[in-house]
Order: structure tokens, then C-alpha cells, then sequence
């Protein structure tokens, strides 16, 4: 069992012997020198027994490809990006493999194209992944990248990826590049000051990652009623549609509200509208209260209501005096809001409904001083 070290984690398995049998869910080191056997034991182990210890093999052998891809990807990482490039952490697992490196910005697309172009030219190669112990000194004149955090002896095991990769390691590889499968990346974001982040997948979990991608395309085609290859045509089309319907929407909503406007005006009361108006959002409320306040002989407008049943919006628009500010506050506060403006127009918002009456009482007040 190969214990959690170097990113990689512990195997998984199980220890059999004639009278016991040991669930071993993770592998540690307890002591240097020294694995531990992290299990749930059914029936009784003895010292002295023999047993049959056996590693989850698939678990392993996807944790090998992640590891060796690690080290191509890192590869390829310094060769695009520079020297510079050192790693910061990682975690390699049998789902998938997870990079930090130090990098001063952000790689643009085309860098990123061509790390992962150079990751998988490289495992297309099929070159033997090597690995041998050297004395430290000559690991270093051989150029061998040392990981972040590792702690290294006088003897140390080299790893040697294809042409571009030669690290320090001791943790699991496949016997070849190959092996590895296509490597594909699923994600690069930043994690701190100078420092980045690289999740990549490989093997049976890429295969399995472009399969679904292949079936949500087939789904999309079906929705759209095209063919994967024309996908973009049709959707395109759907777009245009889309922003049609929406500009035609945006004009029979304005020409309401305007034909609204219309009505809250002629049945003004000495040049003041106070009314109340559900269903409208902030903006139409606001353009509401202006497009009213534009009719001959309206110097005032308050007009209060819920654009959804939850919040509370209100709106004043005046000629300067009275102060659509000081207005609106007044009537902000009456449903347990704030909210400001200038002293032509002013907005606000709220949380209690059950008090728009309220607000629309204290709006006519205020108006009519």
C-alpha cells in the first residue's frame, strides 16, 4: 500500500486473513519508515497471522495516470510560461489532479492552448516513464525539479516523464505516457497573490467527462432542433429571436406604461399624484412616476407599490420643490426603508407591505403642505 505523500493520496484495499478482514480506506505515514493502515476491521486479526493484503488496483492505476500526468502538465506549464514556474501544492487523486503554481498573472487562452496541446503531444509519445535513485547532487546537475514541501536525503528517486519532464518524486507512475490517456484540463483560477491553480482530468474520467459532453450536445441538437454540427447556427437564430421578442416586449411595456401615465394624470388632484401600482420593477415604477410628472399642470408625483409580492418601491418625481428626496424618505420610512435621489427625482424601497396604505397616506401629506 503506498502511503499518502508527495499530493498523492493513500491507497485503498484490504487485509484478509482466516479470521478477520480489514476495510483499509486510507494509508499513512505514522512515523518516517513506518506506513499505517487507516481500516474498519470485521471479525478478529492476530498477530502472526498470515494475510492477503490487496490494493483497490483500478483506484491505483487511476491515481498513477493523474500523478505522471501532473508531472507533464508541470512540464509543459514551465516550458510555455517560464522557468518561473514552481509548484506551490497539489493534489493528485483517482478522480483527478490538482495543480498550484507560482505565476505572476493569469495565462492568456492561447498559453493555456498550448500547455495542454504540449501535455498531450507528449503522451502521445508513448515515451517510458523511468525512475531511478541518484544521490542528490546528481539529481541537481541533472536538472530534476524537486516538488514544494518534499524533504529530501542523500539518495533521491528521479522520475523521468518523456523529453520535457525530470522531477523528484516518490510517489506512483504509469510504466508509460501513453498510458495516461488524454489529458484534459477543467479548470484555472487564481488562489492567491502570484499563485495559481490547474485541475486536470485524465484517463477513464476523461473518457467518461467527453462522453457526457457528447450526449449534452446531442440534447441541445434535439432542443433546437438541429444537428450537433450546426448547433451554433441554430443558436445564433435563437439569440436573434431572443433579443427581438425582447425589444418588442420593452415597447409594448413602455407604451403601457405611458397609456398608465395617462390615466394617473387626468385624475390628478391639484396638479398631486398618489398612487399605488403593484407589478412594476423600480425602473418602470421610476419611469412611471416621471412619464406622469411630464403632464401639463402635474408637479407632483408619489407612486408606491410591490414589483413581487415581497419588497416594498417607491418612487417621487416633482419639479424641485417639494424635495423628491425629502419626500421620498418619509414615505421610505413609513415601510421600513431608505433610499435618496435628487430633488427632482427619488427612489426608494421597503419590506413591509402591509403598510403601502400607511405610505400612501403619509405621501399625500407630505405633498400637500
Amino acid at each position: 500500500f503506498y502511503a499518502e505523500g508527495g499530493g498523492q493520496v493513500g491507497d485503498q484495499g484490504t487485509i484478509v486473513t482466516e479470521s478477520g478482514r480489514a476495510e483499509v480506506y486510507d494509508t499513512v505515514v505514522a512515523v518516517p519508515g513506518l506506513f499505517a493502515h487507516r481500516a474498519r476491521v470485521s471479525g478478529e486479526i492476530v498477530v502472526g497471522q498470515e494475510a492477503m493484503a490487496s490494493i483497490d488496483a483500478d483506484r491505483r492505476l487511476s491515481t498513477m495516470r493523474n500523478h505522471t500526468g501532473t508531472h507533464v502538465l508541470h512540464a509543459a506549464l514551465r516550458t510555455v510560461l517560464g522557468d518561473q514556474v514552481r509548484q506551490q501544492g497539489s493534489y493528485v487523486g483517482p478522480d483527478r489532479l490538482r495543480f498550484d503554481y507560482a505565476h505572476h498573472a493569469a495565462p492568456a487562452k492561447e498559453e493555456l492552448e498550448a500547455v495542454v496541446t504540449m501535455a498531450n503531444e507528449d503522451i502521445l509519445s508513448d515515451a517510458p516513464v523511468e525512475t531511478v535513485e541518484v544521490s542528490k547532487k546528481e539529481a541537481d546537475q541533472a536538472g530534476a525539479v524537486a516538488f514544494f514541501g518534499d524533504k529530501y536525503g542523500d539518495v533521491v528517486r528521479m522520475v523521468r516523464a518523456g523529453e520535457h519532464s525530470l522531477e523528484l518524486c516518490g510517489g506512483t507512475h504509469v510504466d508509460a505516457l501513453g498510458n495516461i490517456g488524454m489529458l484534459t484540463v477543467i479548470g484555472e483560477s487564481s488562489i492567491g497573490a502570484n499563485t495559481r491553480r490547474i485541475e486536470a482530468v485524465t484517463g477513464t474520467v476523461t473518457l467518461h467527462r467527453e462522453l457526457e459532453r457528447e450526449q449534452l450536445l446531442a440534447h441541445v441538437a434535439t432542443t433546437l432542433k438541429s444537428e450537433p454540427d450546426t448547433i451554433l447556427v441554430a443558436l445564433e437564430r435563437l439569440v436573434e429571436r431572443q433579443r427581438a421578442t425582447e425589444k418588442e416586449l420593452a415597447r409594448l411595456r413602455a407604451s403601457a406604461i405611458s397609456d398608465e401615465a395617462a390615466k394617473l394624470a387626468a385624475s390628478a388632484s391639484g396638479g398631486i399624484v398618489v398612487a399605488r401600482r403593484d407589478g412594476f420593477s423600480p425602473d418602470e415604477l421610476r419611469n412611471l412616476a416621471q412619464n406622469i410628472r411630464q403632464h401639463r399642470d402635474i408637479y407632483a408625483v408619489a407612486v408606491v407599490g410591490s414589483p413581487d409580492g415581497e419588497r416594498v418601491s417607491v418612487a417621487v418625481a416633482t419639479g424641485g420643490s417639494p424635495n423628491a428626496t425629502e419626500v421620498v424618505r418619509a414615505v421610505a420610512g413609513i415601510v421600513g426603508g431608505g433610499g435618496g435621489g435628487s430633488a427632482e427625482l427619488a427612489l426608494a424601497g421597503g419590506r413591509e407591505l402591509a403598510k403601502i396604505d400607511a405610505a400612501l397616506d403619509e405621501a399625500r401629506r407630505v405633498l400637500a403642505q
